[in-house]
């Protein structure tokens, strides 16, 4: 597992040697243990013949980070061992590393760094067998403000997905973007995006090539809020069919803080491909990006997330290409006493795959869950679960099912570790609503 490359070290040892960023620093190192009872009534997800099983999960966190003046490193490692009461065949050793940093090179220019790679047993979306397979994607990235709402910046990603045995989702994958922003008086202004990337499947010889990129005119209304006239387009180039997408839309885009807001547009969607006319469509087509945290009383929260998309690869279902998602969700939390919450969510999410050809599929997928969590020492947490899921697709190699599962987790932790900012409450909600399980 060759995870750490020669040139993330010299990266760091640069930051680290030869920056006064880190003359001055705090730094923490906390390690956690976790063990976790898991049972489910329908393992392999099948709509018919359901099995249960329960799962003993014994998982440790190790947490680094490092706090300057003018940087920050941020260094996790998590491995997990699933132990199964049945089905033996599928204990495995999950693991996690992630690495993130940052660097303030000057008063108005940053420097980001990113890595995150996981090995895993899970279940395919494509096919829903069960697969050991790494993922990673590292990011390097740059951004330079030069008014108090003007900035551009530019980055590249790398990312794979890589699995034991030969298999139609196994990618490699370049992505760099760039995007800049200005206002060219106090109520008027645009920001625009650029992006390629480049995917090399491992079987397919459909290798996808993207130029994409968008631009919006803006016009503000106050300083929370402005509204917006978007225009975006992009070309995919691929063996089994180029397309073309065309999307204007309009809308508003609310941000009464730095993490919360809603942006919402309506547009059409138009996508012309090369092999006939009869494929071209066009639809009406949502734009949304919200996320809002409420806190009603000292006791009591709700935060609800949503977004929409569309690509040319989704990263847990590589093969199926193209594909326009939508998905929504809450999480609502009650202090119930000093040292005991309740909290129950639910989240919605849809993916519509459409490759000319080869690929129509819809998969829709319904998640209910409430939970109570008991602190009863500094360093001990205590989360009781329950999770319902229903996931329904009109794939042939795929069944619809329903799942519950129970967990009761025993966590303990000597003290909070520090977290890299981009773990920002929004982010932290979205892994926990819609990540696969």
């Amino acid at each position: 597992m060759k995870f750490f490359e020669n040139i993330l070290i010299l990266f760091f040892a640069i930051l680290f040697f030869a920056s006064p960023a880190f003359s001055k620093v705090i730094t923490e190192f906390v390690p956690s243990l976790s063990i976790s009872g898991e049972y489910t009534d329908n393992y392999f997800r099948t709509e018919d013949d359901k099995d249960d099983e329960y799962m003993t999960i014994y998982g440790a966190e190790l947490s680094f980070g490092v706090i300057g003046q003018k940087g920050n490193l941020f260094l996790t490692y998590a491995p997990e061992y699933t132990d199964h009461n049945e089905f033996s065949e599928n204990d495995f050793w999950r693991h996690e590393a992630a690495i993130n940093g940052s660097y303030q090179a000057t008063r108005n220019t940053s420097l980001t760094f990113s890595e995150r790679f996981v090995r895993d047993l899970n279940q395919s979306v494509r096919t829903n067998n069960f697969k050991e397979h790494d993922t990673n994607d590292t990011s390097v990235g740059i951004v330079h403000q030069f008014g108090k709402r003007d900035s551009f910046g530019i980055n590249y990603t790398y990312s794979f997905d890589l699995y034991d045995e030969a298999n139609l989702d196994e990618f490699k994958r370049h992505n760099p973007s760039a995007f800049f922003g200005y206002w060219f008086s106090p109520k008027w202004g645009f920001d625009t995006n650029l992006s390629y990337s480049n995917t090399k499947y491992d079987i397919s010889i459909n290798d996808p090539e993207t130029w994409s990129g968008d631009i919006r005119l803006l016009r503000m209304i106050n300083r929370h809020l402005d509204i917006y006239a978007k225009y975006a387009q992009s070309s995919t180039d691929q063996d089994l069919g180029s397309y073309d997408i065309y999307h204007p839309s309009i809308g508003f885009d609310w941000r009464p803080t730095d993490d919360s807001g809603i942006l919402l547009g309506i547009g059409v969607l138009f996508q012309n491909w090369d092999i006939a006319d009869d494929y071209d469509k066009e639809r009406f087509f949502l734009d949304l990006d919200m996320y809002k945290r409420f806190d009603f009383t000292r006791r009591s929260s709700l935060s609800i997330t949503g977004t929409t998309g569309y690509g040319d690869v989704d990263p847990t279902a590589a093969s199926l290409g193209f594909n326009i998602f939508g998905q929504a969700g809450f999480f609502y939390r009650y202090q119930l006493l000093k040292n005991l919450a309740t909290d129950i969510s639910g989240s919605y999410r849809v993916n519509q795959y459409e490759e000319v050809g080869f690929v129509d599929r819809t998969d829709n997928t319904l998640e209910l869950g409430a939970g109570l969590v008991w602190t009863p020492l500094r360093w001990l947490s205590i989360d009781l679960s329950y999770s319902f899921i229903d996931f329904d697709t009109d794939a042939v190699a795929r069944d619809d099912y329903q799942e519950n599962i129970g967990m009761l987790t025993f966590r303990f932790t000597p003290s909070q570790p520090v977290r890299f900012e981009g773990d920002s409450p929004r982010r932290s909600l979205e892994n926990k609503l819609f990540t696969p399980r």
